[in-house]
């Protein structure tokens, strides 16, 4: 085990150490070259003016022998001028190698590694014939990272022969209270004393037995916690069955209905009823298997408008508003997220809201920026029922529940949905005035863009 642990930090250390070595001279590198493209441009942007001032209204005889007064001018300075008359260099000057012409059209930048020295060239098209290249010498900075990467390549040699025996050390020191409580855990393993597991010790050793102690007191209440969390998903299951049952028994009551004697266009409709239905509740129960199992599948994302998931709600619980109006609101806006889910949440919002409303009241579903409201006119209810509200089971108006159905699992779901579509439920109500859910959610379609660049940026030239 040492030998592992030694390889590993080896393996893992000494190529980091490596690593940043070569980063901070490259980074250092960068940040030189930054600042010498700024002085670069900063002359080309005194330069250019100039110089286009003065040539024009020179033929080309007068271009040319400006051009070679201004390269003497400038050449004492530090400063490479090069002028080119429709793309061929004039006044004594040459260009270091071919990439150099594709850079006259316009005004661009380009660093040369193909040439020595390294250069860095602005080109600045003065005329339409004149083009004016400023040449800065930076053959230097190359030379300042070739000798930081040997000094950095030497430090992290340095480094990683202090790594290796320092590793020694640690794993030598580390791995022998890990042996003393394998040991200690074998002992145990084979029924002996639990006294040979070192507690009390107050080394490395000590420390390392207390932790296994905690993890074992960890590992009991991860037991305890997961079989708590599959009584409390079975007993989800059984009240989620319970909750189709009433549908499954109406769709039996339609089939007995469709048994008698009836005129074969309203059995046609009795018939797309039921399928539609058969398919609803089908599509529900893989949504609601799909929720047992957050933690493994991502949910199908689609674009889907709100309006008519909205009026699709209405027209499948219409129906059994029983002489309460639904009514829906809104402009029409695209969310990303699972239709099917969404439509089941919306259900679910749009079922508790008549449930709380009495005949001639009115519920509303309102399409908003971010998502949708249901808001109703009903029984509403206290702040201690609202803070309860999302709780697994619980049931604001246990009378009500008991009168319409329901198993209290509802508004979990509901919260469970949203939050997988990265939104937020909340609720707004008031005793005797009604409720508002607001369904919230920042997952929109958006378009693709693309960015441009109207002049050409610093590019570096290499061998391939």
């Amino acid at each position: 085990m040492k030998r592992r642990l030694m390889f590993w930090m080896v393996l893992v250390f000494a190529p980091t150490l490596l690593l940043i070595s070569w980063a901070v001279s490259q980074r250092s590198f960068d940040l030189a070259m930054q600042r010498e493209q700024e002085r670069a441009l900063i002359s080309e942007a005194l330069i250019a003016p100039q110089v286009k001032r003065n040539i024009e209204k020179l033929d080309y005889d007068g271009i040319v022998q400006a051009a070679r007064q201004y390269r003497q001018a400038y050449g004492a300075q530090g400063i490479e001028l090069v002028f080119c008359y429709n793309g061929i260099p004039i006044g004594g000057a040459q260009l270091p190698n071919g990439n150099y012409s594709a850079m006259l059209a316009v005004r661009s930048i380009m660093l040369d590694t193909l040439s020595r020295p390294e250069r860095l060239a602005i080109a600045e098209p003065l005329t339409d014939r004149v083009t004016l290249l400023v040449l800065r010498d930076v053959s230097d900075l190359y030379e300042m990272r070739s000798h930081m990467r040997r000094v950095f390549l030497l430090a992290g040699l340095l480094g990683s022969l202090v790594m290796v025996i320092m590793s020694w050390i640690f794993a030598s020191r580390f791995t022998k209270p890990v042996a003393q409580l394998t040991a200690a855990a074998q002992t145990m393993a084979r029924g002996g004393a639990g006294e040979s597991l070192p507690t009390g010790r107050r080394d490395e050793l000590g420390t390392l037995a207390r932790s296994f102690a905690d993890m074992q007191r960890a590992v009991q209440s991860r037991e305890e916690s997961l079989i708590e969390e599959a009584q409390n998903r079975q007993l989800m299951l059984e009240a989620l069955a319970h909750e189709m049952r009433t549908p499954l028994c109406s769709l039996l009551g339609n089939v007995r209905f469709l048994q008698m004697p009836t005129e074969e266009k309203l059995r046609a409709e009795i018939t797309e009823d039921m399928a539609h239905e058969i398919k609803r509740l089908t599509d529900m129960d893989q949504q609601l298997m799909k929720l047992t199992r957050l933690s493994h599948e991502p949910i199908e994302m689609e674009d889907v408008e709100v309006l008519p998931l909205l009026r699709e709600t209405v027209k499948r619980l219409g129906p059994t508003a029983e002489g309460i109006q639904l009514r829906v609101e809104g402009e029409n806006v695209l969310i990303r997220g699972d239709h099917d889910l969404l439509a089941l949440l919306a259900d679910n919002l749009t079922v508790n809201a008549l449930r709380a409303s009495a005949p001639g009241q009115t519920v509303v579903l309102k399409a908003t920026a971010h998502g949708f409201q249901v808001c109703d006119e009903g029984l509403g209810m206290t702040e201690e029922q609202l803070g309860h509200l999302f709780e697994p089971f619980y049931k604001a108006d246990k009378a009500r529940t008991r009168k319409h159905g329901g198993a209290g699992l509802g508004l979990t779901l509901c919260k469970k949905i949203v939050e997988l579509h990265g939104g937020e439920l909340t609720y707004e109500s008031e005793v005797n005035r009604g409720t508002t859910a607001t369904v919230t959610t920042w997952l929109h379609p958006v378009a693709d863009s693309v960015t441009q660049f109207d002049v050409p940026c610093h590019q570096e030239v290499s061998h391939s």
